[in-house]
């Protein structure tokens, strides 16, 4: 399930056919608050919210034989942890674009590749937990009953992210013009590491439930991919709700949480290994990007409208 929200996801990058990008210095392309301010195209940009640890709905089931006779179920549980970010983003000064044909009226149209990219350093606080549920059988294979113990686990992440941004921009079906709101849309790299862990442990429980833990080790690297709804109330400031996930994701796992016994490396796959189970990060969060306005050299230019020109001629 989760790789056809991944698709159907990044499938909406490719919606939409280029228009005048976002940039702070394009007078007023989303309306808002009027300024004539003139604006630098870099900024600062700090995003928090909600993080999740995403399972499979499908529970795995492990035959025991030996120890007690019966098996028992693994069943991965998540819970709400939290991230926060600061950065900065940029805007080209010119857009790469590729020609897509000409529309109806012979115009060349364009579609453009990069909109802005941004980075920030933060951190990432997790949280899941995994219910195990023993099932107990008599010699003859039937039912004695069942046990169910959970085991919680946090795990706090420092971070550094970079990504690349495209927007896909509403129009007003009345005026024909751009909207004040957007798609957002990025695929970026992050890199993180460990540096909070504590969990639960079951090793004085049943020993065999112990042999299929992993636990992944501090270091890990993902491609990810974002999708916002931005909203531009005046031309320095953008609010951009969303969410971000990984799709392609490095971890090396140990069998014990002290990172000792056998280790092995995971390439490909974006869940992360803990206790018996894997999970896959999800971040929602609301973006605030503001844009530096730029310093003045001597006196600000004067805006001259159309009724100090015609002021002007009858001098």
């Amino acid at each position: 399930m989760k790789w056809i929200l991944t698709t159907a996801l990044v499938g909406m990058a490719f919606a939409g056919m280029a228009q005048r990008d976002l940039n702070p210095r394009n007078g007023n392309p989303f309306g808002g608050a009027q300024s004539f301010k003139d604006y630098n195209l870099y900024g600062i940009q700090f995003q928090l919210g909600p993080a999740f640890l995403m399972n499979s709905p499908r529970n795995e089931r492990v035959d025991v034989d030996g120890v007690f006779r019966g098996d028992y179920v693994l069943n991965p549980k998540t819970r709400i942890g939290a991230y926060g970010e600061i950065g900065m983003f940029h805007f080209p000064k010119k857009f790469p674009k590729i020609k897509i044909g000409k529309d109806d009226n012979g115009k060349q149209k364009y579609l453009i590749l990069l909109s802005y990219f941004d980075w920030g350093l933060g951190f990432k606080y997790f949280r899941g937990a995994e219910q195990i549920t023993a099932n107990f059988e008599d010699a003859s294979g039937g039912y004695l009953g069942s046990e169910d113990r959970t085991f919680n686990f946090s795990n706090g992440n420092v971070y550094g992210r970079f990504s690349a941004h495209k927007n896909v921009y509403f129009k007003s079906k009345k005026t024909g013009k751009k909207a004040n709101f957007f798609l957002d849309n990025s695929l970026g790299l992050n890199f993180d590491y460990r540096v909070l862990n504590t969990a639960d442990t079951y090793t004085d429980w049943y020993p065999v439930m112990e042999q299929n833990q992993q636990y992944y080790r501090p270091f890990h690297a993902q491609l990810h991919y974002g999708l916002g709804f931005g909203w531009s109330p005046r031309r320095s400031v953008f609010i951009i709700p969303g969410v971000r996930l990984p799709i392609v994701g490095y971890h090396s796992a140990a069998q014990a949480m002290d990172g000792s016994g056998d280790k092995q490396n995971y390439w490909g796959k974006p869940s992360m290994h803990f206790f018996s189970s894997r999970y896959w990060p999800i971040l929602f969060q609301v973006k605030f990007m503001y844009c530096f306005p730029k310093r003045q050299k001597g006196c600000a230019t004067g805006i001259t409208n159309d009724q100090d020109k015609d002021t002007q001629r009858n001098r």
